[in-house]
């Protein structure tokens, strides 16, 4: 079970750098206010997802050391 936890939690890793490439990318090539906050917001979800998952892999490896 905890091995798809971590795939997923790995899945999640990747799809925030995405979304977090995305938001620089769409920053440095904008002008308008109204993306900028769109922007903003993706980068901040990015952020806290990346976070998250790695949280989350840190209790997931620890958990298995103990086993």
């Amino acid at each position: 079970m905890a091995s798809a936890c971590r795939k997923y939690c790995l899945d999640a890793i990747q799809l925030s750098e995405t979304l977090i490439r995305l938001a620089d990318e769409g920053n440095a090539g904008c002008d308008h206010d109204a993306c900028l906050v769109l922007f903003g917001i993706i980068l901040d979800t990015g952020s806290r997802i990346r976070r998250e998952a790695e949280k989350r892999l840190k209790e997931i490896d620890a958990g298995e050391h103990l086993d």
